[in-house]
């Protein structure tokens, strides 16, 4: 199979914000009643937020609709990561992306995360010029580990699934993946809170920089 389109994932895979992510839902667990765990939600990490949701309010029997719950998170996050100054993104990402470009692939980027929260880490980080398809998981009925949004994006891109390689840093997010048909470069974010299994990804790596335009298409080739 040729590569003929990339579909990035953005937290944890173009941006650094998984930590983020944690120190924000701690506050606004702090702010429902709720002590954040000590080892955090690792098994929640790239799940679509109404699950999210859905899942801490059966876990400690929050009174408020899931759809309340979600508004809140939503408005909470979107104000935090649009005040917060600085975002970093992996090393050798931004080149990985630009020779892709370059070489004329069409580039989407797929997040779990709400396009207030896209956008705002988007136009810090300068990348938004880069991608062809811009999707939200909010835009959709089922999130990840369903393959709506890679579906979806794909069809945006109007790559065939088969050709289509996505680039994810969450087990959920690579079973999303698998689930679409499509072939899943792992990134193993060494700045996450929790390591995460990608043992389902065609291609493992923990370094960007070290990636080829090259190797993917070998990937897809496998």
């Amino acid at each position: 199979m040729e590569l003929k389109g990339v579909i990035f994932d953005m937290d944890g895979v173009i941006v650094n914000s998984e930590a983020l992510h944690v120190k924000f839902e701690c506050d606004i667990l702090k702010s429902l009643g709720i002590d954040f765990p000590k080892e955090g939600f690792p098994e929640y990490a790239g799940l679509a937020m109404d699950k999210f949701w859905l899942s801490l309010k059966e876990r400690y029997g929050l009174k408020q609709p899931v759809e309340e719950l979600l508004a809140y998170d939503t408005e909470m996050r979107a104000k935090a990561f649009r005040e917060h100054d600085h975002f970093d993104a992996p090393a050798g990402v931004s080149g990985l992306i630009k020779s892709l470009k370059r070489a004329g692939v069409p580039l989407a980027l797929a997040s779990s995360s709400h396009t207030m929260v896209i956008d705002a880490i988007l136009d810090k980080l300068g990348f938004r010029r880069y991608f062809d398809v811009v999707v939200s998981g909010f835009e959709l009925e089922n999130g990840k580990p369903a393959p709506d949004i890679f579906l979806y994006a794909a069809d945006l891109l109007g790559t065939p699934n088969a050709e289509t390689l996505v680039i994810e840093d969450t087990a959920n997010g690579v079973l999303a993946a698998k689930n679409a048909g499509m072939k899943c470069f792992g990134y193993q974010n060494t700045t996450n809170p929790t390591r995460q299994d990608l043992s389902m990804a065609d291609f493992i790596s923990d370094d960007f920089s070290s990636v080829t335009l090259d190797q993917l298409r070998k990937v897809m080739e496998g």
